[in-house]
């Protein structure tokens, strides 16, 4: 009797799944070491997002008739946790986003998401450091990874670069300098966009960072920590006080690959309902469904004590690690895509 061809294909990828579990066993390793509590996060939730652009999976039951999402990230569950008063807390936890398999997204995935209180994003810059450090040192030679000719040395430490910087490099000018909608549309449309009158801060921000910031980074021989994103990039993160115009958060990036995204709480509950609020009109203007909004959340919201979490793209980060060019890795396979 023939093999079935997916059973074949399965064996033939053995190797991947034992790299995985070696994987997952070290990141728990690395954070039971540190005293944080895992946490195991629902899959069936009563609201998903947030921000304009982010799209849930939405389920029904046959038999009750109830409705839910399923999760985007464990971030609205790990914060009501550190809100009862865990001090450090992670989760390894199944993600899902209604939005087209790309390059670096799939609708499922899985997030390595930790949160910290009574510190900030510094603090969780050296997480990064010392988890790079970790599994660098684990999956490539020396803890440097070479494909093509891009270097990146995981052991190094990270190179912090604020958004500000890198805009002057990148880009031309200071994010901060663009004052109006027309100064954002502007500098887009200098580095090649379409833009018309309808683009927002949003959209003219995320197409000058793909199309000038990111594909630079690749330059860099370290992993780098971008810090300082503009106001309306934060959904959930907290203002600078010092310059409200800047959040406190940041995005690591690794041999150019986008990695994870992190910021400084926000805990006042008023303005995070009306952020909230913002994005939805937003969506309606999109003509998107608004998203549900999750009351718990919301409370939890004003307890929390000052902290930082961040979310890491566990899949895209072993794909980096075992020199796949794409981000495909999902349950130790590699989905092909012609590329």
């Amino acid at each position: 009797m023939n093999t079935p061809e997916f059973l074949r294909d399965l064996a033939a990828r053995r190797g991947l799944f034992e790299a995985r579990a070696l994987y997952l066993r070290e990141i728990r390793r690395f954070f039971h070491r540190r005293r944080f509590l895992e946490a195991d996060p629902p899959l069936l939730v009563p609201a998903a997002g947030m921000e304009p652009h982010l799209d849930p999976f939405e389920v029904r039951g046959a038999a009750t008739g109830a409705a839910a999402c399923l999760p985007t990230s464990p971030e609205f569950y790990l914060k009501k946790l550190v809100a009862s008063g865990v001090e450090r807390c992670f989760a390894l936890a199944p993600s899902f986003r209604d939005e087209p398999p790309s390059r670096g997204h799939r609708p499922e995935f899985l997030m390595l998401e930790w949160y910290r209180a009574g510190a900030g994003y510094p603090k969780l810059l050296r997480d990064c450091s010392d988890l790079l450090r970790d599994l660098g040192s684990l999956f490539l030679p020396g803890g440097v990874l070479k494909r093509g000719a891009i270097r990146c040395d995981f052991t190094k430490g990270l190179e912090v670069l604020s958004l500000s910087e890198a805009f002057r490099r990148f880009v031309g000018e200071d994010w901060l300098a663009f004052a109006t909608p027309a100064d954002w549309r502007g500098a887009a449309a200098e580095k090649g966009a379409a833009c018309t009158a309808s683009w927002s801060l949003n959209d003219c921000f995320s197409y000058l960072m793909v199309a000038a910031v990111e594909p630079s980074l690749d330059r860099l021989e370290r992993p780098v920590a971008l810090v300082g994103y503009p106001a309306f990039q934060a959904a959930l993160a907290r203002l600078n006080p010092a310059d409200i115009r800047i959040s406190e958060r940041f995005e690591l990036f690794a041999a150019g690959v986008e990695l994870a995204n992190a910021y400084s709480e926000l805990t006042d509950a008023e303005e995070q309902l009306i952020r909230f609020e913002g994005f939805q009109k937003e969506r309606r203007a999109l003509g998107k469904r608004e998203h549900r909004k999750d009351a718990e959340f919301m409370a939890a919201v004003g307890h929390l004590p000052p902290c930082a979490g961040i979310a890491l793209g566990a899949d895209r980060l072993l794909a980096l690690l075992l020199g796949e060019k794409v981000a495909r890795i999902r349950h130790g396979t590699r989905e092909a895509d012609g590329s």
